[in-house]
């Protein structure tokens, strides 16, 4: 059991060191390509920083554990939206600002962030569900493109762009080989301890792949880019929800228990509604906000480790 947690957790180091090189890297060539900041972030860093939990749930389908990843990207999703959303609000200025373009697609998103779990409470995600999924992901992207004019300046000044794509090539072969220990390790600890793969992928693999979009969120309010991290974390979750779960059940159906998927859905849709009321409050997220979002985090850890 001890190797496993030593394995476990050098493996996320690994894997949190290496997303931050390919989150930066792939911002730089967004910025070469004087991509505008909220689709840089919505689309391009989002889907990037989506690929530490997309290469655990891969993995995890291909060795027949589709929980697990399901488990992780569910919980990422919870941690995005409340835990990661707060500490950028209370590590930046007075308030976190949010671009109006965002909020007034509001409703699309919380439909987009709950679809999976609505498609889970017959107690499975089928290869049909996961061909809604795909759809609903890819038709958000397509309308976000479209709309892209709209989305605030462009984001310029990238440089070294052979440089970059090097270091995003090294970042992510390290993650997929990261993600590989990962899973291989949870699966012990969960077996060892008795705990379901859901539950190890919602809480604890869940915290390791959201810290990419909570470093990048990060440093953009600090550099006054307050959309780039607000796109940043509403981009990771739609990504999630839609193309990399519906990627995962087309590869391995996923069977879930009804009543846990249940409590997910609760929180998620609560979390959800939370931080788009705070985002639509004068169009900021203050710090008293940001406290409510991380304290609403720490109670959904403690009711998923009370009830398991």
């Amino acid at each position: 059991m001890i190797l496993d947690v030593l394995i476990f957790l050098l493996a996320c180091l690994a894997l949190v060191k290496s997303s931050g090189y390919t989150v930066t890297s792939i911002s730089h060539l967004a910025r070469h390509f004087r991509l505008t900041e909220f689709v840089t972030s919505f689309i391009v860093v989002a889907i990037v920083s989506a690929l530490p939990e997309t290469f655990i749930a891969l993995i995890s389908a291909f060795r027949g554990e589709p929980a697990l990843g399901l488990g992780t990207l569910l919980g990422g999703n919870i941690a995005d939206l409340t835990l990661i959303l707060g500490l950028v609000a209370l590590a930046g200025g007075k308030t976190l600002r949010i671009h109006s373009s965002i909020v007034r697609k509001d409703l699309f998103f919380c439909l987009l962030a709950l679809l999976p779990i609505l498609l889970a409470l017959d107690g499975k995600i089928g290869r049909i569900d996961a061909a809604i999924l795909l759809i609903s992901g890819t038709v958000f992207l397509l309308v976000l493109l479209s709309e892209r004019a709209s989305f605030h300046k462009p984001y310029q000044n990238g440089n070294h762009a052979l440089k970059q794509f090097a270091l995003f090539t090294a970042g992510i072969t390290i993650m997929l080989a990261s993600a590989h220990f990962i899973v291989t390790s949870a699966e012990a600890l969960a077996l060892t301890i008795g705990i379901p793969d859901l539950i190890i992928g919602l809480i604890l693999v869940a915290l390791g792949t959201t810290l990419p979009e909570f470093t990048f969120s990060l440093q953009s309010i600090r550099k006054g880019h307050d959309s780039l991290a607000v796109g940043d974390l509403l981009g990771v979750v739609v990504v999630d929800a839609t193309l990399v779960i519906g990627f995962i059940a087309l590869i391995t159906p996923i069977a879930v228990e009804k009543s846990l998927v249940a409590l997910i859905g609760v929180f998620t849709a609560f979390a959800a509604v939370f931080a788009l009321i705070f985002m639509r409050t004068d169009e900021t997220v203050t710090k008293n906000e940001g406290l409510a979002l991380v304290l609403f985090y720490i109670a959904f850890v403690m009711v998923q480790v009370f009830i398991t």
